[in-house]
């Protein structure tokens, strides 16, 4: 669990230095915080944050392919609200030495 935890901290911090890309770094922050996220998931499964994280992630894609809002302002405003909430889910969570000892 402790592992999976730093990988997927690991795996975050290339996803924020790729915004420096712009639009352009956006696909592929996308794809490593999924990876990030998966990796958190499975350190902490019973996390219903992790959870919600993912459904918002399906939201903001089903929402990209219906023509009710502009996808411009989808494409900017939601990945940034996604990758804030899981920097801060992956950084505010702490290991507790008794799960480590089971």
């Amino acid at each position: 669990m402790k592992t999976s935890l730093q990988i997927s901290k690991v795996l975050n911090s290339p996803a924020l230095f790729c915004l420096l890309g712009g639009i352009y770094g956006l696909p592929f922050t996308g794809v490593l915080q999924i990876l990030a996220a998966l990796f958190f998931l499975y350190a902490f499964p019973k996390s219903k944050s992790i959870y919600t994280y993912f459904v918002l992630v399906i939201v903001v894609f089903i929402v990209l392919k219906t023509d009710y809002v502009d996808p411009l302002a989808w494409l900017i405003f939601a990945p940034l609200f996604l990758i804030i909430y899981l920097s801060y889910l992956i950084y505010s969570k702490k290991i507790n030495n008794e799960i480590l000892s089971k």
